[in-house]
């Protein structure tokens, strides 16, 4: 076969423009025109309506939890799923799809998984419920790892490689994996499941860094001082927030139960419950547009304020239980 010329690269060339150019002149060019126009104006706006969802769920539990399993485990890996299986991520949606220009949902998608990687990774730190004489369980210390990784990612990352890599749900799956077999190996007694007091306190404790993160977060954001029909980031701190709160409120509620011996021993189920009901109250937030005003605005509201102040009431309760946990008995 012969190779071919330069003359003839340059001829095949400009008989391809010359069509491209007929075809734009072509009356068929306005009825591509408006069908770009149609997906562009119609049908993305219609179909984030359709796939965005808070799923704020307050009565949200487990499925039957038996066995003497932890309940806010179950729970943890349960949230999990539902984000991946019934809400689907969001998260790491690339710009070609709807899902890609949402704002609310993935930040609350984020959040709720960011809160649940704290509190599992308190879990399997040192004196945490699945820390033992061999050290951490390594399927909970797995899952605490993976919940890590960041929820952005897509099948290709191309800040690192062209190549492609690990999706965001992905890892989650494999984390929610390692949930459900830590607290099988629990039921099987082949694992440990840790019921003391300083147990229920690591968790406590990270329950409280986390919402100084959160009310940082707001700390942050205000300072900075945007015009208020200009702050295009305000939604993503709020649904973050939103989505961290939530996942404590859940997670707590259920580990309640789990250590409700140690609770009713130090006389902390009533202070337990206002916690949760606190973290609940702050999570259930939802404004139909979020501003961030001035705090004394007669016009306008400052959800990130009001957002802040509740979580600061789950903050003071929490540091209470934790002063009685830590209260060690002669």
């Amino acid at each position: 076969m012969t190779r071919p010329t330069i003359e003839t690269v340059l001829n095949i060339l400009a008989a391809t423009l010359s069509a491209i150019a007929a075809l734009l002149r072509h009356p068929s060019r306005r009825f591509v025109l408006w069908a770009v126009a149609v997906v562009v104006l119609l049908v993305f706006p219609v179909s984030m309506l359709i796939i965005s969802k808070i799923d704020d769920n307050p009565d949200f539990a487990p499925a039957q939890v038996i066995g003497g399993k932890s309940r806010g485990v179950a729970v943890a890996a349960a949230l999990v799923g539902r984000e991946l299986d019934v809400n689907r991520w969001r998260a790491n949606d690339p710009f070609f799809l709807p899902g890609g220009w949402l704002r609310d949902m993935p930040a609350f998608q984020l959040g709720l998984v960011g809160g649940i990687a704290k509190l599992t990774a308190a879990m399997a730190g040192e004196k945490g419920l699945g820390f033992g004489p061999n050290g951490s369980d390594v399927d909970l210390n797995n899952a605490a790892g993976l919940l890590k990784y960041p929820g952005t990612v897509w099948k290709f990352d191309t800040r690192t490689s062209w190549l492609p890599t690990a999706s965001a749900e992905k890892q989650y799956r494999n984390a929610q994996r390692s949930l459900d077999r830590y607290n099988d190996h629990v039921a099987a007694g082949t694992t440990g499941l840790d019921r003391r007091p300083e147990s229920l306190a690591v968790v406590v404790e990270a329950l409280i860094r986390d919402l100084d993160d959160c009310t940082g977060a707001v700390d942050h954001h205000l300072a900075e001082g945007r015009s208020v029909l200009l702050d295009f980031t305000v939604d993503g701190v709020f649904y973050g927030n939103k989505g961290r709160l939530y996942a404590h409120s859940i997670v707590l509620r259920e580990l309640g139960r789990d250590f409700e011996a140690v609770l009713a021993e130090r006389r902390q189920t009533e202070a337990w419950t206002r916690m949760v009901e606190q973290l609940a109250a702050a999570a259930r937030l939802r404004p139909f547009m979020v501003w961030s005003a001035a705090p004394d605005s007669s016009f306008l509201p400052n959800h990130l304020a009001a957002q802040g102040y509740l979580t600061l009431r789950a903050r003071m309760q929490a540091a209470e239980l934790l002063a009685s946990l830590n209260i060690r008995k002669p």
